[in-house]
């Protein structure tokens, strides 16, 4: 058996699907357990004005939002014949470097043998102005990575 359980990092955006369907199949074809992590951030809802929370607190509407990414996630998995389908809630309200150091203390802890995420591939000011969380994954893991990497919209326009 090639791989006995992946670790998938997944937060609803379009490179972290694409991340998830390729470790899916993987994960399927090596009939591996998967662990779906999803790290709530808070602080991603405090640009809304409180009354527009249907949630009691930021810390809520992030949990809410990290779950329904997490549902989405699994019925994924177990569509591309993933068997063994486990879930992670964490929260970080520290930012992208504590999120990706959270996800590889937990990757590591749950002995995983193949951690899995989509990257945006973001270069110049936007990767100086947000960082790279897969960056720091890669910096932070001993764990044999596979880092997906999306298509920018110009660059399809490019071709």
């Amino acid at each position: 058996m090639l791989y006995k359980h992946l670790v998938v990092a997944v937060d609803g955006s379009r490179t972290s699907l694409m991340a998830l369907e390729h470790a899916s199949k993987l994960a399927a074809l090596s009939q591996a357990d998967m662990t779906l992590v999803n790290i709530a951030n808070p602080s991603e809802y405090m640009a809304l004005a409180p009354e527009f929370l249907q949630q009691e607190s930021y810390e809520d509407a992030a949990m809410a939002q990290g779950n329904e990414v997490l549902d989405y996630a699994e019925k994924v998995a177990k569509e591309a014949g993933v068997q063994v389908v486990h879930r992670h809630l964490a929260v970080s309200t520290k930012g992208a470097r504590d999120m990706a150091q959270q996800l590889v203390d937990y990757a590591e802890t749950q002995k995983a043998d193949l951690l899995v995420l989509g990257t945006h591939g973001r270069t110049g000011l936007m990767h100086l102005l947000m960082g790279s969380f897969a960056e720091t994954v890669m910096r932070q893991s001993t764990l044999p990575l596979l880092i997906l990497r999306g298509v920018h919209q110009d660059e399809k326009n490019a071709k």
